[in-house]
C-alpha cells in the first residue's frame, strides 16, 4: 500500500496518469495497476475513469491529501534518520582521569581534528572508578586512565606512557634535602591522598602496603592538584605524578622499581567502528605516539 502512496500523489499534483508517469519516470501501465491494486486493498475507488480520461474522486482527492502528509512525515523522518546517522558517525566520546585534563587530552584532541576536520569530541572525566563505568555502559567510546582496565578479548588496549611516582613535600619538611626516598622512611606520616574511587590512590595503597607502611591519611582529594596545594600549605606529604617543583613543593624521587603508574586507552573491538571513532584509535595507535606531549602530566 505505501510503495502506491506517490502514485496517487503524482496524479493529484499533475491531473491524469500519464502526466503522473512522466513525473515519476514510470510507465503509465505502472501508475495505472498501482492505483488499482490500492482500490481493490482499500475498497474504494479513487480514480473516476470515463472515456475522457481519468480524474481523481471526491475520495481520491481526500486520500491524496492525506498520502501527501504521510509521505512529508515519512520524508522527514528519513532526513532525521540521515542527520542522526551522520551525528554519530562525526561524534566520538572520550573519558580519562582529572590529571590528563592538562596535557595529554588537549593534545590527543588537536591530533584528532587536525586529521579529521569537523570532528566533534565529547570529553568527560573524573575518577578511574566513574572513567571505568562510563566506558562499560557504552556512554563513553574510549577510555583513559591508569591503571588500564582488565583485558579481555574484545578490548583493545594501548600504553600510552609509565611515569614514576614521586614524594611531594612542603619546603619546610624533613625530607626536603633527600635526593631519593624510600617508602618504608614514610611510617607513621601525615598524608594527603585521592579518594579511594581514584585509580592513583590504588596505586599508592598498594604500595604501601606491600612496603609493610601505615601512614596517617589527614584529607582525601579529588585531584592531584589539590593534593599539591594541601602539600604546600604545611598539611602533609602525597604521593603523587611528577608535575615539576613549585616554590611550596618539592618533590623527591620514590626509590622503588614499582613507584610507578602507567596510563593506556581502551576502546572496544566488537563492532565497526565510526568514522570519527576509527579517526582517533588511529591517532592513539599511531608509530611512536607522536601526538603525546613531551610532558604529558
Amino acid at each position: 500500500m505505501l510503495s502506491a502512496l506517490p502514485l496517487v500523489v503524482a496524479v493529484a499534483d499533475t491531473g491524469g496518469v500519464s502526466a503522473a508517469a512522466d513525473e515519476l519516470g514510470v510507465p503509465q501501465s505502472t501508475v495505472s495497476r498501482g492505483i488499482a491494486r490500492l482500490e481493490k486493498e482499500l475498497g474504494h475507488t479513487l480514480l473516476d475513469r470515463d472515456g475522457r480520461g481519468v480524474r481523481l474522486t471526491p475520495t481520491g482527492q481526500d486520500f491524496a491529501t492525506t498520502a501527501r502528509r504521510a509521505l512529508d512525515l515519512v520524508t522527514d523522518a528519513l532526513i532525521q534518520l540521515h542527520d542522526d546517522a551522520a551525528r554519530r558517525d562525526n561524534t566520538v566520546s572520550i573519558v580519562f582521569q582529572n590529571s590528563l585534563g592538562r596535557a595529554v587530552i588537549p593534545a590527543l584532541v588537536k591530533a584528532l581534528v587536525t586529521r579529521r576536520p569537523g570532528t566533534h569530541v565529547d570529553l568527560r572525566q573524573g575518577g578511574r572508578s566513574f572513567c571505568l563505568a562510563e566506558f562499560t555502559t557504552g556512554t563513553a567510546d574510549v577510555v583513559l586512565v591508569s591503571p588500564p582496565p582488565d583485558p579481555t578479548p574484545d578490548l583493545r588496549t594501548v600504553s600510552l606512557y609509565t611515569e614514576h611516582l614521586v614524594l611531594a613535600v612542603p619546603r619546610t619538611h624533613r625530607f626536603v634535602t633527600r635526593s631519593t626516598i624510600r617508602l618504608t622512611e614514610l611510617e607513621g606520616e601525615t598524608t594527603l591522598a585521592l579518594a579511594p574511587a581514584y585509580g592513583l590512590r590504588g596505586i599508592t595503597d598498594t604500595l604501601l602496603r606491600d612496603a609493610g607502611v601505615r601512614v596517617n591519611i589527614a584529607f582525601e582529594g579529588e585531584e592531584v592538584q589539590t593534593l599539591r596545594g594541601l602539600v604546600a600549605a604545611g598539611l602533609g606529604i602525597a604521593i603523587v605524578p611528577p608535575l615539576g617543583p613549585t616554590p611550596d613543593v618539592v618533590e623527591i624521587p620514590i626509590d622503588d622499581p614499582r613507584a610507578t603508574r602507567e596510563l593506556a586507552a581502551s576502546w572496544h573491538t566488537t563492532h565497526p567502528p565510526t568514522p570519527a571513532l576509527k579517526a582517533l584509535t588511529d591517532v592513539i595507535d599511531s608509530p611512536y605516539l607522536m601526538w603525546l606531549p613531551d610532558h604529558p602530566q
